[in-house]
């Protein structure tokens, strides 16, 4: 899965960092730069400067041995201006007395960073001041989460085998927390489902039979303790550890020997982070119930747009702010999409009121067959549509925006005849283009604006760089398209060859597009687009049925037959359309169907299992040879192996690469084929470049080679003179002893 892109430098938390020795700042902004604005002062003057401007930086870094005005200094004036003094401020220090931390405390700092600092660390305790910020920001968060009640102070559990440990912990957090203790991981995880469980722990990492590691992976497994924060107590500070314990769900690390006033400021900045966070999650679990309420109660009133059904623009306004609601609380993003018909006022004028208000209906109904997963449609007056369009499932907005468009070219049955309506579209994200509902509904306002001046019938977003970003996707798309029917596409065949005989016993089918204009496009760029937007079905139904005509043609020549692979995608198995297109293919081509080896990814069988494991046993009843492409990078577990009972394993490449120098990926590689010995099934690896990688996979007992050793995949012509002067005794001593090259 590629990184997300970062977000506009406009869009990001502001970071003020303060060191008066350069190599130390170019550290911290390498280590920052792709998720903060990041602003510079090499002198505590001019952080005071640089923290009065606007915009102000919504957090400080700030070193304390400057010379002149060091950082205490800087941070007593920052608290004491009422312009600065709820700017969060983190030390950045080499020091690490228990007195200097709890001078800075007393100062008012908000947390401390250690030299030499460890990114993970860095971003997850600028994650948590940031947030406590941003939650503070609002009003009716803050003035209820911060009212504890004093009967029930918080309750801590401290988790340590040795009492020694635990012993000043519990002297020094007893007047002010309730404290539970637990000696092992399984006291720990009962305390925590328990009738009372804790408000946060302490957990040390090295516990007898079950460690620290096991026993947060467990809490956070479970419903409650997923909501607990844990912070790890310990002597070990490696960065690799810092880095695991953070992936298991840990909020953060106190190292032994530990200053009792830096643990009570983690714990307070935890404790209250998991207040808020509990507040505004139950916060949109009950506007969430309220809304379904309010949908029931008033479903004929909120409401709704008496002609079309549809949300009004007051229910509208509700489903907007329970969308932001629900994305602050998950990090999330959607988009915000005003639709405005073309030229409706001239239909409206021409044909009358009674028949431009049936062309509306037909409107909403055929905008609910294109968004069927989608409740947030809304007619907010006249021929003006919204739409919230959450990012994370389904079509990229973009290509749903061009869907839309594009559907509405088709005409609408209208009084008895037909009627022809374009429609603009103005988009705005959340939250680059506004955290609130009002600026985020102006932002697609000026973005639909744009859309109506520009030519309608087209898409704009608020962002021009996003708009730009669309025009190019949807370019490419439409080339795509057009290549299918231009017949730009083209296939490539690489060689698997047995490594004991040297005998080539398949080929892999590989599709190229040799576009007009831009020439080779990378598969990287197009397979991925294809999937999005559907036209992969078409694309494998192409590639399935042109790599079944080759091998059959070569038969026919009188080459000896040889298996085709043929990659499927997810899309291709979710639909279940691949059968029926398999079942087609066989029979026009007459290729023998064990001929024929179908290669798809353990990850995308697992996205839609059910309908993958149906599509995959009629298949097999079918005849034709399955494939687990890519093993190892996904959920390689044995069960769901059994489950989908293929013919082969196919190693991933970026194993084999590295084999011969990283003894971890030839563990795998020697793992992968021990695996799929034991169940039976044949073992290719990609990828091999060097008779050195062969000679290591023979020797690992592996069966076939397909890579660069072999051949480069060919286009047909070339692969047809491949195979008739390819001699197998040659690739065999190539493979055993280095001739033949």
């Amino acid at each position: 899965m590629s990184e997300p892109a970062p977000l506009p430098a406009d869009a990001r938390p502001r970071i003020l960092i303060v060191d008066d020795v350069h190599e130390n700042l170019h550290a911290l902004m390498h280590i920052l730069r792709d998720d903060y604005a990041i602003s510079a002062a090499t002198s505590g003057e001019k952080a005071l400067e640089l923290a009065r401007r606007r915009p102000q930086p919504d957090l400080i870094l700030l070193d304390i041995k400057m010379p002149g005005m060091d950082g205490y200094s800087v941070l007593s004036a920052l608290k004491l201006d009422p312009a600065t003094a709820d700017i969060p401020v983190i030390f950045v220090t080499a020091l690490t007395e228990a007195a200097d931390e709890a001078r800075g405390l007393a100062l008012g700092v908000a947390d401390y960073i250690t030299k030499p600092v460890n990114p993970d660390l860095l971003r997850t305790r600028l994650r948590n001041q940031l947030d406590l910020k941003r939650y503070r920001r609002h009003p009716v968060l803050f003035d209820i989460a911060a009212h504890r009640d004093p009967a029930r102070p918080p309750s801590i559990l401290v988790v340590d085998d040795i009492p020694e440990n635990i012993h000043e912990l519990l002297e020094a957090l007893r007047d002010e927390y309730r404290i539970q203790v637990a000696s092992t991981g399984v006291q720990a995880l009962a305390a925590v489902q328990g009738a009372v469980p804790p408000d946060l722990v302490l957990l040390d990492i090295v516990m007898p039979e079950m460690d620290g590691y096991e026993i947060c992976r467990r809490i956070k497994a479970t419903p409650t303790g997923n909501r607990i924060p844990v912070i790890f107590v310990t002597m070990v500070d490696a960065t690799e550890q810092k880095v695991k314990g953070f992936g298991l769900g840990a909020a953060d690390y106190i190292t032994k020997p530990f200053d009792i006033d830096e643990v009570r400021a983690r714990i307070r900045t935890h404790l209250e982070l998991s207040r808020l966070r509990r507040f505004l999650e139950d916060l949109v679990a009950q506007r969430s119930a309220m809304l379904q309420i309010s949908e029931e109660k008033y479903r004929f009133l909120m409401h709704r747009d008496p002609l079309t059904h549809l949300p009004n623009r007051e229910l509208f306004a509700e489903l907007l702010a329970h969308a932001i609601l629900q994305a602050e609380r998950d990090q999330a993003r959607f988009a915000l999409l005003f639709l405005d018909l073309d030229n409706f006022q001239t239909i409206n004028e021409s044909l009358g009121h009674r028949l431009g208000d049936q062309l509306l209906v037909e409107v909403s109904k055929r905008l609910q067959v294109l968004l069927p997963g989608c409740d947030a449609i809304a007619r907010i007056g006249g021929d003006e549509f919204n739409i919230i369009l959450d990012e994370s499932e389904g079509m990229p907005v973009d290509l749903t925006a061009q869907r839309i468009i594009d559907a509405f070219a088709e005409p609408f049955a209208v009084g008895g005849g037909s009627v022809y309506v374009g429609v603009s579209i103005g988009i705005a994200l959340y939250p680059d283009d506004g955290r609130g509902a009002e600026t985020l509904q102006s932002s697609a306002d000026a973005a639909l604006h744009q859309a109506k001046v520009q030519g309608r019938g087209i898409l704009r977003f608020f962002s021009p760089e996003m708009t730009q970003r669309a025009r190019g996707r949807l370019t490419l798309e439409a080339d795509l398209r057009r290549a299918l029917e231009r017949q730009e596409l083209r296939l490539h065949y690489q060689p698997q060859v047995d490594l004991q005989s040297g005998e080539i016993v398949g080929l892999e089918a590989l599709v190229r597009w040799q576009h007009p204009e831009r020439g080779m496009v990378s598969p990287g760029e197009f397979i991925p687009l294809a999937e999005e937007s559907g036209l992969v079905i078409s694309l494998g139904d192409w590639v399935l049925r042109e790599a079944c005509r080759q091998a059959t043609q070569w038969t026919t020549a009188g080459l000896k037959p040889l298996r085709m692979a043929v990659n499927v995608s997810a899309v291709q198995l979710s639909r279940g359309h691949l059968v029926a297109s398999v079942k087609d293919v066989l029979q026009d081509t007459g290729i023998a169907p064990e001929l024929l080896e179908l290669e798809i990814t353990e990850s995308f069988v697992m996205l839609d299992r059910d309908q993958s494991l149906r599509s995959l046993a009629e298949l097999k009843a079918l005849g034709v040879r399955l494939s687990i492409d890519d093993f190892g990078t996904g959920y390689s577990s044995l069960a769901y192996l059994q489950q989908l009972e293929v013919h082969k394993l196919k190693v991933d490449m970026s194993f084999v690469r590295d084999m011969i120098i990283n003894s971890g990926n030839a563990s795998i590689v020697k793992a992968v084929i021990a695996v799929g010995h034991s169940l039976g099934l044949e073992i290719t690896a990609e990828g091999v470049e060097t008779q050195n990688q062969a000679r290591r996979l023979l020797a690992m007992q592996c069966d076939v080679a397909q890579g660069y050793l072999v051949s480069r995949p060919l286009p047909a012509e070339e692969m047809t003179c491949f195979l008739t002067s390819f001699e197998p005794s040659r690739m065999a001593r190539r493979i055993l002893d280095g001739d033949g090259s």
